[in-house]
């Protein structure tokens, strides 16, 4: 066969239809069938999410958790144990774990937030007569005078914006109950059935489209619990360097502090901008030299977390531009608040790992050539 012979004809044939007739498309009472019943099962898989919405974000949380504890689970496997003895073996040390971090920190904490509840009114008090390192901010805003207000009238419930019904404040107990319950089981029984569960999906999938779906799980698996748990010992640093800097300083309430400062650290970018002005404010409470001390050790800090500790995280498990960081912070901030900016990162790198084999399975694709063009040119190559 020579490629070389072979011409396209110029001219089209005769039964062939010009490109400007109109193209009739016929709709058959069958296809229409087809579009309303997809139409249906569309609105009503967003009518199931809308009302399982809590049940599907404790799952998604325990789905993190057990990603990041998974990577220890497979170490212990690796070692000769049983799926379900490493799985409990992981959980009950990480139960414990935040057992002991618990009873280190929420005793004082509460002891803390007590004593500032109680001080609170000598400190607006002193606010609103222009008293103390705040006083500026009566002279030039009358501040102090609308906070004693709002303090008078709802109390500290309504100074943090904290007024809900009776019925809606039970109900959020109920929930943050239920949740405290189900997210451990989930977290549990996914790392005990996880597995299980995706060589499931596996052995449906096609055996060509295997090995691709593979690399997806593994990539995502790699992806979100490297990520969550770099992002956990990174804040657990935060904290520690906070909790040090404020008490070095002289200031008080440091734990209660350091454990917010923690808590922001995990939200990247804002976070710990967040949380860096919230200390000075507290900070300069006690004085302008305190307030210099925590500002720059906190701007310090920031700065070898942003360049050093999570260059480190985000290179070994999310390959994402600091763009793509930012968009994915603000979509998820939009649609789930702070929980939607905590996942915000995994879920796009996650959506980064499959677009990435995507993207190599069409370049796989556009490689390999067609089989009868191949056998054509292995019958007569081209001289």
């Amino acid at each position: 066969m020579d490629l070389t012979e072979y011409r396209p004809s110029a001219q089209p044939s005769a039964d062939s239809r010009s490109r400007d007739d109109p193209v009739r498309v016929t709709l058959s009472p069958k296809s229409i069938l087809v579009w309303v019943a997809i139409t249906a099962a569309a609105v009503l898989g967003l009518m199931f999410v809308y009302l399982a919405l809590d049940a599907i974000t404790w799952v998604l949380v325990a789905a993190f958790f057990a990603m990041a504890l998974n990577p220890a689970v497979e170490v212990l496997v690796r070692r000769g144990l049983g799926r379900a003895r490493a799985a409990a073996i992981v959980f009950v040390i990480a139960f414990a774990a935040l057992g002991l971090l618990g009873f280190l920190v929420i005793p004082p904490l509460v002891t803390a937030t007590t004593e500032f509840v109680e001080a609170l009114p000598g400190y607006l008090q002193d606010l609103d007569a222009g008293r103390g390192p705040l006083a500026f901010l009566e002279r030039r805003f009358h501040l102090g005078e609308q906070l004693v207000d709002i303090y008078e009238r709802g109390g500290i419930a309504g100074l943090f914006g904290l007024e809900r019904p009776g019925a809606s404040t039970a109900r959020a107990a109920a929930d943050t109950a239920l949740a405290l319950i189900a997210v451990p089981f989930l977290t549990f029984f996914m790392l005990l059935d996880g597995r299980r569960w995706v060589d499931g999906m596996l052995d449906v999938m096609p055996p060509s489209a295997r090995p691709r779906w593979e690399r997806v799980f593994d990539g995502i698996n790699r992806t979100v619990g490297g990520y969550v748990t770099g992002n956990l010992l990174i804040s657990l640093v935060a904290g520690v360097v906070a909790l040090v800097t404020l008490m070095a300083a002289g200031v008080p309430y440091a734990l209660p502090l350091a454990v917010i400062v923690a808590i922001l650290d995990l939200v990247p970018l804002v976070g710990a901008t967040v949380a860096l002005a919230v200390c000075g404010v507290a900070a300069l409470s006690e004085g302008v030299v305190q307030c210099v001390i925590v500002v720059v050790v906190l701007l310090v800090y920031q700065q070898i977390e942003n360049h050093v500790l999570l260059p480190v995280v985000y290179g070994r498990t999310v390959d994402l531009s600091p763009l793509a960081v930012l968009v994915a912070l603000l979509i998820g901030a939009e649609i789930a608040g702070i929980l939607g900016a905590l996942a915000a990162i995994p879920v796009a790198g996650s959506i980064s790992v499959v677009a990435g084999e995507l993207v190599r399975c069409r370049r796989e694709a556009s490689l390999q050539l067609s089989p009868a063009f191949q056998a054509g040119l292995d019958a007569d190559p081209v001289e």
